[in-house]
């Protein structure tokens, strides 16, 4: 048996496990990942193809998640613009080859854990698929991102199933189609179920099929529920490709399909996996928390996906709704729901991590799955370096796991950090120009004949001034509510209702606000004699979009001498909209935008950290297949996100006087860009340069970090 010994073991190669493996190398943990699977992913790898979705997917406007999760899927618009699910794999692979501190092990499923008297895990046995290795992996601490909870239950955790009667919400095999320019003839196999059974199933529930179906169209393709969907894992994979080749036979040849040129391009060999475990952990997070937006002195992370039941019973269920989906605004989830002091060692990451099963409908996406896994590499590195157990952190251990979060662009929604190693506080501020707050050319209009939604940063004692165009005189009106991050699908309990009696042609909806340090969000009823005018996008903070479209503009909408824009954003503290934008954004006209700093003293450094703006109300998912339906209320990227800088560039003013360029990036695509400064250097100033954006929006900093 071969021994690999590691501080950190995490196994799981999903948005888990990968997030915390590569979370911990980079703060110095010697790391090993392992998974069972050849490929990393989960449920997001081109061997299932489930497509990453989070809070921005549920209606949440700025709320894209980023931290090393944001990365990659930068990184993937970067090199895979087509979403790709194939090429997402090696995306994932790519990262975490380039740790130094990481180890990985494909294709080894865990079979056996080995505990000490005081419940600590001591190592996990395995064997390699393929290779016939058989293996130990030792380490001082270990994360359980399996997905199932396996480590935590072999090691004695305790845990739940589904809705305490082991009812869980089921697996889905998902295919994608292709359209050719021939004929193309379907035989189903034997195996699969017949016509007769698939109609009975078909027409339930919104479970509507049509020949375009493809990818992540396919979720309610969906078994198990009322099975083990651990124990009976092969059981229900072949009860799905018998309902899945049922449906496709059906497409192909029932003759109600326009399906002749439509071809399968692929099936999934195995289905993803919804529920199983969930682990008992120090706090349980609950459906009040969520929805009352609950802070936490341990928050570490954040989810915003709905609260999305579906019936247990899934293609059998013929008595409910496919799935049920309530919008949340975005919430907080602790450290204490990652881990069990029974295992002081063990932390959790993924779906299995502690909360109400209400709240695992919606903490279960990947997405949200991927934020706890930084936050678990996170906090394990902690421990690690303080050599003590989570439980036994100090309240000044647990701020300083939360300040590295912050750092490492992780989203702490209502959470106020203080960083008190941030130099850039103690320097003043420069900047070429500001944006005046005013919008952009006027491109079009954005009809309210289904009503709409209007988002925009409170402003106290000013008037907001909304272009409309109107067909004949009539009445508009619009249930108003402010919040600090607005969800377009759920504007709350606490409104206030506006009215404008307006007359033909383009006029000013005009309101006094009286709130700050908020986000109004209106949601205007249906009137098919009005038009929001829209705009060309070049600010952060103003939004519009129609009622059941994913699509969103920016509306012409403004406040007269409201500085919104201005330099001290770039050190506020805030690195993306929470109550206002939070950030610097040059002028349109400027041709040679620039930020800086300057001390009084020069200052020791070793590194210059921006957060950038990569469109955070757009979403940035793993993979899409060709065609999706509109129910998903998705709108694809065309292209990299166009107020993200491209071309940048960083220079330092030594004590010296010498001034000395710190990176030139080009093709630059990331949204958070660190920048290591030589070694022992003291400098009076430093100088970004952002000479081009990928779109021509003008460029906009949400923090420079020095350190």
């Amino acid at each position: 048996m071969q021994k690999i010994r590691k501080q950190l073991a995490v196994i799981g190669g999903g948005p888990a496990g990968v997030c915390a493996a590569i979370t911990a190398a980079r703060h110095g943990v010697q790391t090993v990942l392992v998974t069972d699977r050849p490929v990393l992913g989960g449920n997001s790898s081109s061997e299932i193809r489930v497509w990453t979705r989070g809070a921005t997917g549920a209606g949440n406007l700025w709320a894209e998640e980023m931290g090393v999760w944001g990365e990659l899927k930068l990184e993937n618009l970067f090199r895979n613009p087509d979403a790709n699910p194939v090429f997402w794999d090696d995306i994932l692979l790519d990262a975490v080859l380039k740790e130094r501190n990481l180890e990985l092990f494909l294709n080894t499923e865990i079979v056996s854990a080995s505990t000490q008297k005081n419940g600590a895990v001591v190592c996990v046995y395995g064997i390699q698929q393929g290779s016939e290795r058989q293996l130990e992996f030792e380490a001082d601490f270990f994360i359980d991102a399996t997905g199932d909870g396996t480590i935590g239950a072999k090691a004695g955790v305790p845990f739940s199933v589904g809705n305490g009667k082991h009812e869980t919400l089921g697996n889905s095999i998902l295919y994608y189609t292709k359209k050719e320019d021939h004929p193309v003839s379907f035989v189903a196999p034997d195996y699969a179920y017949d016509m007769a059974h698939i109609e009975k199933i078909l027409g339930c529930g919104g479970r509507i099929v049509n020949e375009k179906m493809s990818g992540s169209d396919c979720w309610w393709f969906e078994y198990g529920g009322l099975c083990d969907t651990i124990a009976d894992a092969q059981d229900i994979a072949l009860e799905l490709r018998r309902l899945v080749y049922g449906v496709w036979n059906y497409v192909k040849n029932s003759g109600k399909f326009d399906a002749d040129h439509y071809t399968l391009d692929w099936i999934g060999a195995i289905p993803g996996k919804r529920e199983s475990r969930r682990m008992q952990t120090e706090y349980c997070l609950t459906e009040r928390d969520i929805l009352s937006q609950r802070t936490f002195p341990d928050g570490a992370f954040y989810g915003g996906w709905y609260v999305d039941a579906h019936p247990s019973g899934g293609m059998y269920d013929s008595g409910e709704e496919s799935c049920v989906q309530t919008p949340v605004n975005v919430y907080q989830i602790p450290l204490r729901c990652l881990y069990n002091r029974q295992v002081p060692n063990l932390l959790f990451a993924g779906r299995i991590i502690g909360v109400e099963r209400s709240v695992f409908f919606s903490s279960r996406v990947m997405n949200t799955c991927a934020l706890s896994g930084q936050a678990a590499g996170t906090l394990a590195a902690q421990c690690l370096q303080g050599g003590k157990t989570p439980e036994a952190l100090t309240d000044a251990e647990v701020t300083a796991v939360r300040r590295t979060l912050a750092r490492d662009d992780m989203f702490l929604p209502g959470a106020a950090i203080d960083d008190p190693d941030d130099l850039a506080k103690q320097a003043s501020v420069s900047v070429s120009s500001v944006h005046a707050g005013h919008p952009g050319e006027r491109s079009g209009r954005m009809s309210l004949k289904d009503g709409g939604f209007l988002a925009f940063p409170a402003v106290r004692g000013r008037r907001i001034q909304i272009e409309v165009f109107v067909e004949r005189a009539t009445t508009l009106r619009a249930r108003c509510a402010v919040t600090k991050l607005p969800n377009r699908l759920n504007i709350g309990a606490e409104t206030t209702e506006r009215c404008w009696a307006l007359q033909p042609g383009l006029r000013m909806l005009e309101a006094e606000i009286t709130d700050e340090n908020q986000f109004c969000l209106w949601s205007f009823e249906a009137n098919p004699l009005v038009d929001l005018a829209v705009c060309e996008r070049t600010r952060i903070g103003f939004l519009c979009g129609r009622t059941g479209e994913p699509e969103v503009y920016e509306p012409c909408a403004w406040y007269q001498n409201a500085a919104l824009y201005g330099a001290e954003q770039l050190v506020s503290g805030e690195n993306r909209p929470w109550g206002g934008a939070n950030a610097w954004i040059a002028a349109p006209e400027d041709a040679e935008p620039w930020a800086a700093l300057r001390w009084d003293t020069p200052v020791s450094a070793h590194e210059v950290r921006l957060c950038l703006d990569p469109d955070l109300t757009m979403e940035l998912p793993s993979s899409r297949a060709r065609h999706w339906e509109k129910s998903h209320l998705f709108a694809a990227r065309q292209g990299m996100p166009a107020g993200l800088t491209k071309e940048l560039t960083l220079t330092a003013e030594l004590e010296s006087g010498e001034t000395v360029t710190l990176a030139a990036l080009h093709n630059q695509h990331q949204r958070h860009v660190t920048v290591p400064l030589p070694q022992g250097v003291r400098i009076r100033a430093l100088r970004a340069a952002l000479r081009e954006t990928w779109g021509g929006m003008p460029p906009a900093i949400y923090g420079i970090c020095v350190y």
